[in-house]
């Protein structure tokens, strides 16, 4: 009969007892009691286990380097949307100072427009320098320039039907000291003995309005207040 070198419990309780003392009982059954018996080859085993483990470090490895990855590609994500930001802030910037520029450029065109009709309406009423000047700066705060087109306002800034020829007739009727050929006739005839000359006059409310200038003007003119 063949002496086998493992056997389990089962096959070693139908042993022989001469055979029984021959094994020795191990976790997974019987063994022989033999000495000389090479051990087993575990190469195979261990290069098993050594292909897991290297299997183990290459996933362990591509694993961080797809966080890495991740980990570049939202920096790069946040940067470009960081550069887009300050971009478009730089871009809207640059639009609303470009805006102002064109806004307070046509308001210039415009007070440059109103100033000249209003200087345009001035010299029509006199030919002093002085005296045009009071006039223009009356006549501008009256008017407005609306689609391109010079329009007048009433006395509280409100648009109003009225043509610069009527304005002009209100101011002649407004600021009559500041208008020529307005002057109230004096006493005396020209060349007379009398010597009064022609003067002007005014209302305390007219003459309130003057300036120092004008005041002053009016005075050596000989104007008197009503």
């Amino acid at each position: 009969m063949t002496i086998q070198y493992k056997v389990s419990a089962e096959n070693f309780d139908s042993l022989e007892d001469s055979q029984k003392v021959l094994y020795s009982q191990g976790e997974d059954g019987y063994t022989l009691n033999v000495e000389g018996v090479p051990k087993e080859d575990v190469t195979g085993l261990k290069r098993k286990i050594d292909e897991l483990l290297t299997e183990k470090k290459t996933v362990q490895q591509k694993a961080l380097e797809a966080e890495e990855l991740a980990k570049i590609e939202t920096a790069e994500k946040l940067k470009k949307a960081n550069d887009y930001e300050q971009l478009y802030n730089s871009s809207e910037s640059e639009r609303q100072k470009a805006a102002d520029e064109l806004a307070t450029l046509k308001a210039n065109l415009q007070q440059q427009q109103v100033a000249s009709q209003a200087s345009k309406v001035a010299s029509q009423l006199t030919k002093d320098t002085a005296r045009a000047k009071l006039l223009s700066e009356q006549i501008s705060s009256r008017l407005s320039l609306v689609d391109g087109e010079v329009r007048v306002l009433d006395a509280n800034g409100n648009l109003t039907v009225s043509s610069v020829e009527e304005l002009t007739q209100s101011i002649k009727a407004e600021y009559p000291f500041l208008v020529d050929g307005s002057q109230a006739a004096g006493g005396g005839a020209t060349g007379g003995n009398s010597g009064a000359g022609d003067t002007k006059t005014v209302s305390r409310t007219d003459f309130d309005a003057m300036d120092d200038y004008g005041r002053q003007k009016f005075f050596k003119a000989g104007g008197k207040i009503i």
